[in-house]
Protein backbone atom coordinates (compact mmCIF):
# COMPACT_ATOMS: atom_id res chain seq x y z
CA UNK A 1 0.00 0.00 0.00
CA UNK A 2 1.18 3.52 -0.79
CA UNK A 3 0.34 6.83 0.91
CA UNK A 4 0.34 10.50 0.02
CA UNK A 5 0.80 13.00 2.85
CA UNK A 6 -0.47 16.52 2.14
CA UNK A 7 0.00 19.50 4.47
CA UNK A 8 -2.22 22.56 4.11
CA UNK A 9 -2.65 25.84 5.95
CA UNK A 10 -6.11 27.37 6.09
CA UNK A 11 -6.32 31.16 6.01
CA UNK A 12 -7.30 32.63 9.36
CA UNK A 13 -10.92 31.88 10.17
CA UNK A 14 -11.40 29.51 7.23
CA UNK A 15 -10.63 26.09 8.69
CA UNK A 16 -14.21 24.84 8.45
CA UNK A 17 -14.50 26.32 4.93
CA UNK A 18 -11.46 24.31 3.91
CA UNK A 19 -12.84 21.13 5.43
CA UNK A 20 -16.16 21.66 3.67
CA UNK A 21 -14.34 22.08 0.35
CA UNK A 22 -12.44 18.85 1.02
CA UNK A 23 -15.59 16.87 1.92
CA UNK A 24 -17.78 18.27 -0.86
CA UNK A 25 -15.39 18.67 -3.79
CA UNK A 26 -12.19 16.69 -3.41
CA UNK A 27 -12.92 13.63 -1.28
CA UNK A 28 -15.79 12.23 -3.39
CA UNK A 29 -13.64 12.26 -6.53
CA UNK A 30 -10.63 10.90 -4.67
CA UNK A 31 -12.71 8.05 -3.23
CA UNK A 32 -13.90 7.09 -6.70
CA UNK A 33 -10.35 6.76 -8.10
CA UNK A 34 -9.05 3.31 -8.91
CA UNK A 35 -6.85 1.95 -6.13
CA UNK A 36 -8.18 4.29 -3.40
CA UNK A 37 -8.06 2.50 -0.04
CA UNK A 38 -8.79 5.20 2.55
CA UNK A 39 -7.98 8.62 3.97
CA UNK A 40 -7.13 10.28 7.26
CA UNK A 41 -7.59 14.00 7.86
CA UNK A 42 -6.09 15.77 10.87
CA UNK A 43 -6.53 19.43 11.74
CA UNK A 44 -5.41 21.93 14.36
CA UNK A 45 -8.38 24.31 14.49
CA UNK A 46 -6.38 26.93 16.38
CA UNK A 47 -3.49 27.26 13.93
CA UNK A 48 -5.35 26.25 10.77
CA UNK A 49 -2.76 23.59 9.96
CA UNK A 50 -4.09 20.38 8.48
CA UNK A 51 -2.66 17.13 7.25
CA UNK A 52 -4.28 14.48 5.10
CA UNK A 53 -3.07 11.01 4.28
CA UNK A 54 -4.60 9.10 1.39
CA UNK A 55 -3.95 5.40 0.95
CA UNK A 56 -3.56 3.70 -2.43
CA UNK A 57 -3.44 0.04 -3.42
CA UNK A 58 -0.41 0.46 -5.68
CA UNK A 59 2.23 3.03 -6.46
CA UNK A 60 0.76 3.43 -9.96
CA UNK A 61 -2.61 4.36 -8.42
CA UNK A 62 -0.97 6.92 -6.15
CA UNK A 63 0.95 8.54 -9.00
CA UNK A 64 -2.07 8.49 -11.33
CA UNK A 65 -4.19 10.26 -8.72
CA UNK A 66 -1.56 12.98 -8.30
CA UNK A 67 -1.29 13.53 -12.03
CA UNK A 68 -5.05 13.44 -12.62
CA UNK A 69 -6.67 16.57 -13.97
CA UNK A 70 -9.11 16.79 -11.02
CA UNK A 71 -6.15 16.97 -8.62
CA UNK A 72 -4.47 19.79 -10.53
CA UNK A 73 -7.77 21.70 -10.76
CA UNK A 74 -8.41 21.27 -7.03
CA UNK A 75 -4.98 22.67 -6.12
CA UNK A 76 -5.57 25.64 -8.45
CA UNK A 77 -9.15 26.23 -7.27
CA UNK A 78 -8.37 26.01 -3.56
CA UNK A 79 -4.91 27.57 -3.79
CA UNK A 80 -5.34 29.79 -0.75
CA UNK A 81 -5.23 26.63 1.38
CA UNK A 82 -1.95 25.54 -0.21
CA UNK A 83 -0.03 28.85 0.05
CA UNK A 84 1.98 27.90 3.13
CA UNK A 85 2.03 24.17 2.43
CA UNK A 86 4.87 22.08 1.11
CA UNK A 87 4.60 19.64 -1.77
CA UNK A 88 2.82 16.37 -1.00
CA UNK A 89 5.07 13.50 0.01
CA UNK A 90 4.65 9.87 -1.05
CA UNK A 91 5.43 6.86 1.14
CA UNK A 92 5.06 3.11 1.17
CA UNK A 93 2.93 1.78 4.02
CA UNK A 94 5.06 0.04 6.61
CA UNK A 95 2.46 -0.94 9.20
CA UNK A 96 -1.20 -0.61 10.00
CA UNK A 97 -2.86 -2.01 13.08
CA UNK A 98 -6.15 -1.49 14.87
CA UNK A 99 -9.85 -1.51 14.10
CA UNK A 100 -10.28 2.25 13.66
CA UNK A 101 -11.25 2.24 9.98
CA UNK A 102 -14.45 0.23 10.29
CA UNK A 103 -16.49 3.38 9.57
CA UNK A 104 -16.16 7.03 8.57
CA UNK A 105 -15.78 9.43 11.47
CA UNK A 106 -15.47 13.21 11.30
CA UNK A 107 -15.78 15.98 13.90
CA UNK A 108 -16.16 19.73 13.80
CA UNK A 109 -14.14 22.34 15.70
CA UNK A 110 -16.10 21.68 18.87
CA UNK A 111 -15.34 17.97 18.65
CA UNK A 112 -18.91 17.08 17.75
CA UNK A 113 -19.41 14.31 15.23
CA UNK A 114 -20.55 15.67 11.87
CA UNK A 115 -22.16 14.06 8.84
CA UNK A 116 -20.32 11.09 7.44
CA UNK A 117 -17.69 12.09 4.90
Amino acid sequence: MFCRVTHVQAPEGKVQDGLNLWYENILPITKSREGFQGAISMVDFDSGKALSITFWEGEEDLIASTEAEYHKKAVARFGEFFENAHDPENYQMHMYTGPMFSETYATDEAGERVAKA
